[in-house]
C-alpha cells in the first residue's frame, strides 16, 4: 500500500482504449468491506453512520453484508469517507498518517506531466517523500516502463492478515491506474500491457481483480503496472475539462469507475449529490447538469430520499467546519474559510446540526485525549 487513493477518465477519438465497461463484474465481496469497516471502527470510526450517510442502509446489517458483494466505486466511496473522517489517506491502513489533503496535492502536481512516463515517476517520487520511504520505483526499458511498488516493509495496521495484505496491494493498483488514466485522458489504459500481484494464483481470479483487461501475473515479490513504452514516453493529452473537477485521488477513482460503468445504476441521489458537493460543486444547477437531470428533478428525488440539496450543503460545510475545528483553528477563521456571510449565521448552522456552538465544541475536543 505505498500509494493510497483516485477519478473520472475520458475517451478521446484518436485513442483506442480497452473497454473496461467489460468488467461490470469487478466487485469487492461483503468479507473484504468487512474487514475495512473493522479497521475503521478500531480507529474511533462509526461505520454505522458511514454506511447510512452514503446511501448504503442495507450494508449496515452484518449478516447481511457478509454475504453480497459491492461494486469497485461503491467500496471506494465508503473506503474514501473513512479516510476523510480520519484525517488520513491511508484510511489507517497504515501505521503512518497521511493527511487527507495529501490526495489533492499528488493529483495537482501530477498534472503538469507531459508523459505517462513522467507522471510515473512524479508518482513514485512524491509518495516516497510522504511515506519517508522508497516503496515505489519506475523501471524503464526498451519495451517496457514500469512502477514497481514493495510494500515489503510496509506499516500495515493489518499485518498478520496476508489475505488483506494482499487485497490492500490489489486495490492499490487499480486506484494508480484510475489516477494515470483519468489525468492522461485514457493514455494509461491504451498503454497498460501487464499487471503483476503478489497473491499466489489459486483457483479462479478474485473477483476485483476482473478490474483489468490486461494480463495479471500472481507470486510476484512486488506490484507492477507494466506500460508500453513507446506510449508511456508520447505526448500524453491534458486530462478533459470536466475531469479537473476531481482534485484529491479517492474522489477521483470514484468518478473514474462511475464513468466507466462499474457504479450500480440505483446509486442515490443523495449520494451523488454529495460527491459532488464534495468536490466543490456547490450550486444546485451545476449538480443537476453535472447529474444530467433539470434543477426540479433533483430537487424532487432528494426529497423522495428524505433531503434536500441545502441540508447536503449544510452537511459538507459542518464537516469540513469539525474537521478544522479538531485542527484549532478559530471560530472566526473556519466561519471565513467556508464563506459563511457572518459569524452568527455560522453558529445558527452549526448549532442546529450539532448540537452545540463551534466554541462549544472546540472546547469540548481540546479537553478530550487525543486518541478519542
Amino acid at each position: 500500500m505505498a500509494v493510497i487513493e483516485c477519478g473520472r477518465g475520458f475517451i478521446t477519438n484518436q485513442l483506442k482504449k480497452p473497454d473496461y465497461r467489460l468488467k461490470r463484474a469487478s466487485i469487492i465481496t461483503g468479507l473484504q468491506l468487512e474487514s475495512l469497516l473493522n479497521e475503521a471502527e478500531r480507529s474511533g470510526v462509526n461505520t454505522l453512520k458511514v454506511l447510512k450517510s452514503l446511501g448504503y442502509e442495507h450494508l449496515c446489517d452484518q449478516q447481511f453484508r457478509a454475504s453480497s458483494s459491492v461494486a469497485l466505486a461503491d467500496f471506494f466511496r465508503i473506503e474514501g469517507e473513512i479516510a476523510r473522517q480520519l484525517d488520513d489517506l491511508t484510511a489507517h491502513l497504515s501505521e503512518r498518517k497521511l493527511t487527507y489533503e495529501t490526495g489533492a496535492f499528488i493529483t495537482s502536481q501530477m498534472k503538469r506531466s507531459t508523459t505517462l512516463s513522467e507522471a510515473l515517476n512524479h508518482l513514485a517520487q512524491y509518495f516516497n517523500m510522504m511515506h519517508g520511504e522508497h516503496y515505489n520505483t519506475v523501471r524503464t526499458t526498451d519495451r517496457t516502463v514500469s512502477l514497481i511498488i514493495d510494500d515489503t516493509s510496509f506499516p500495515y495496521t493489518m499485518k498478520d492478515d496476508p489475505e488483506m495484505v494482499c487485497f490492500v496491494g490489489e486495490c492499490v493498483l487499480i486506484k494508480v491506474q484510475c489516477l494515470l488514466d483519468s489525468l492522461s485522458d485514457g493514455l494509461a489504459a491504451t498503454a497498460l500491457r501487464r499487471v503483476v500481484v503478489k497473491r499466489p494464483q489459486a483457483g479462479s481470479l478474485p473477483s476485483h481483480l476482473e478490474f483489468w483487461p490486461v494480463p495479471v501475473s500472481f507470486g510476484h515479490t512486488s506490484y507492477e503496472l507494466c506500460f508500453d513504452h513507446d506510449l508511456a514516453h508520447s505526448h500524453m493529452p491534458p486530462p478533459s475539462e470536466i475531469d479537473l473537477s476531481a482534485e484529491g485521488v479517492f474522489s477521483r477513482v470514484i468518478a473514474y469507475l462511475d464513468q466507466i460503468g462499474s457504479a450500480p445504476a440505483n446509486q442515490t441521489y443523495k449520494t451523488m449529490a454529495l460527491d459532488l458537493i464534495r468536490n466543490g460543486f456547490t450550486q444546485q444547477d451545476l449538480v443537476a447538469h453535472r447529474l444530467s437531470v433539470s434543477v426540479a428533478t433533483l430537487r424532487r428525488r432528494l426529497q423522495q430520499e428524505g433531503t434536500s440539496f441545502r441540508e447536503l450543503l449544510s452537511l459538507h460545510f459542518i464537516e469540513e467546519a469539525t474537521k478544522l475545528l479538531k485542527k484549532g483553528h478559530s471560530v472566526s477563521h473556519v466561519s471565513e474559510v467556508l464563506n459563511y456571510s457572518d459569524i452568527r449565521a455560522f453558529n445558527r448552522a452549526f448549532k442546529r446540526l450539532k448540537g452545540e456552538t463551534p466554541a462549544q465544541y472546540a472546547r469540548r475536543k481540546a479537553s478530550l485525549p487525543e486518541s478519542v
